[in-house]
């Protein structure tokens, strides 16, 4: 059973909390019940709960002063669930520092929000005791990294063709199988207390993406997507195309949540809505369409959806084809040719100059090129953080620019530090990829692996990552995984790991048979005489 410890000075909360759900159905059981903070931490100690409710503001100690020090002494269980009648920033802030699976306001508690807190956090409880439990799996604590970098290329079209889409979107373990799916820009506007720069910006806009992902995960499977420091996406599952089937909800889903989000860090949120597309891999389409009506959204203060229907100066401006340039662009990042990046970035700087209209197109084409740097260049959105080091907001002031003087700035600078910076680490970087490489080869050893398949994971042309992984790695591709492979069927016969065809099927290979041939290429002897060996010894 589950263990779950209640904390509240207030008895009546107690018990309605108590009663609220049927605590069994859900596999767990209420270990106990505290009324002040140091009662709290005293029955936690005692009894080890895997989830504790607690109250922000109790006698002797707060409940976000237990969390704390629970942290210290435990980790990452128990997992927290706040409970606040307090919708003030300050609280909030810590509580997300806390890593606080949750945060329930009494007045808007209800057994459905309860409801989704606890599943929330019984899928939480379970993936953290999966990693103590599986070393090897560790590896996944980057897994939200990753599939923020994937959706940033989704976005943009960054994806060389769809099998490479399918292959990573499978390694990130994604599921996008509703009918149809829309995306949703956001942007966050922040009250005139906090400064335009600095870190107290950072923490209130970092503080309200995740209390938005918290939000709307818990009403619907959708994925929410930090852009830079005041944008966010968030891509919503819809059960067909038409706008009119699905507009209300989706309205009523979006200002709910901002509305939360006003509450607590009294922000404002505003939105352009993307038409639907029935194949995520099309989720571009959207995110396009949603960005073209942004400008809109920011005059009315709204979230404002994107028609064909109606006639609106924002829709009518161009588009610049960005198409012809990401291929070479493509290419320049992953042979770190400054030239040709130069050359390239340098042409659609000549394009846009002195073109006001082409001001969207422009910021379009900018964060194309950033995404591309720091999804393809190993530890690229550092390399891109120092470029930008002495700018207050980043890189990510990059949507901040309102006019093509801007635009063309930092498209300027940009172009000038990597170009610098890649001329005097490019060595350093094809050795990362190329440990990147290997250590996905290592983590995925029950796959077959091919080149085209890890090329396409990694986003690399296949003949490219064979020349850079024999001359980086000093050994072909092919021989590094099979060697790989074999080293660790050593270990699993050393460990006493199963029988042959068990051994080969968690490593990949077809057969046994095969298997057994591979390993007495690279040994010398077969499975079975190695066995033997190690048997006599």
């Amino acid at each position: 059973m589950i263990k779950l410890l209640i904390a509240d000075d207030e008895a009546l909360v107690c018990i309605g909390l108590q009663s609220m759900l049927k605590w069994e159905e859900y596999g767990i059981e209420v270990v106990g019940v505290a009324h002040n903070g140091a009662q709290e931490e005293e029955m936690i100690d005692a009894y080890r709960p895997d989830i504790v409710i607690t109250d922000i503001k109790m006698p002797i100690k707060t409940g976000l002063q237990v969390a704390e020090s629970v942290r210290r002494k435990y980790g990452r269980i128990p997992l927290f669930i706040i409970l606040t009648s307090y919708e003030e920033f300050e609280y909030a802030r810590t509580a997300i520092e806390m890593q606080a699976v949750d945060y329930l306001v009494k007045l808007e508690l209800t057994p459905q929000a309860l409801e989704a807190s606890i599943k929330k956090a019984i899928k939480l409880l379970k993936e953290h005791q999966t990693v103590e439990s599986y070393p090897e799996l560790i590896h996944r604590t980057n897994l939200h990294e990753l599939r923020e970098k994937f959706f940033v290329r989704l976005f943009n079209n960054l994806f060389e063709n769809k099998n490479q889409y399918l292959l990573q979107k499978e390694d990130l373990e994604l599921e996008l199988s509703a009918p149809a799916y829309m995306v949703c820009t956001c942007r966050i506007m922040a009250p005139d207390t906090v400064p335009p720069s600095g870190d107290k910006l950072v923490t209130l806009c970092t503080s309200t993406v995740k209390m938005a992902r918290d939000r709307l995960t818990s009403v619907k499977s959708c994925y929410v997507t930090s852009l830079d420091l005041r944008n966010f996406a968030v891509i919503l599952p819809v059960e067909e195309v038409h706008l009119e089937h699905w507009k209300p909800d989706m309205e009523k889903l979006l200002k709910d949540m901002a509305q939360v989000l006003r509450n607590y860090f009294n922000v404002t949120i505003v939105g352009g809505i993307g038409h639907a597309v029935e194949d995520p891999y099309l989720i571009h389409e959207s995110y396009l369409a949603a960005r073209r009506v942004l400008p809109a959204a920011l005059e009315q203060q709204a979230f404002v959806f994107y028609s064909t229907d109606k006639k609106d100066p924002h829709l009518e401006q161009p588009i610049f084809d960005y198409s012809a340039s990401r291929s070479e662009i493509r290419r320049a990042f992953e042979e770190m040719d400054t030239d040709a990046l130069y050359s390239i970035i340098t042409n659609m700087i000549e394009i846009f100059e002195g073109q006001p209209d082409l001001l969207v197109a422009a910021t379009d084409a900018a964060c194309n090129v950033l995404y591309m740097a720091t999804s393809l260049l190993a530890d690229g959105e550092n390399l891109v953080e120092q470029i930008f080091e002495n700018e207050p907001e980043g890189y990510r002031a990059i949507y901040q620019k309102s006019s093509m003087d801007g635009i063309v700035a930092w498209l300027i600078q940009f172009r000038d530090g990597c170009c610098d910076m890649l001329s005097s680490r490019r060595q350093s970087y094809k050795e990362q990829v190329i440990r990147n490489v290997q250590d996905y080869i290592k983590r995925n050893l029950d796959s077959k692996l091919s080149l085209n398949q890890v090329a396409d994971i990694f986003n690399f042309s296949p003949n490219y990552l064979s020349h850079l992984f024999s001359r980086t790695a000093k050994v072909n591709f092919v021989k590094y995984v099979t060697d790989t492979k074999i080293a660790a069927a050593k270990d699993m016969m050393l460990r006493g790991e199963g029988r042959i065809n068990e051994i080969s099927h968690k490593l990949g290979y077809d057969s046994a048979f095969y298997f057994s041939k591979v390993f007495k290429k690279v040994e010398g002897i077969s499975p079975r005489e190695f066995m033997q060996r190690v048997e006599s010894k």
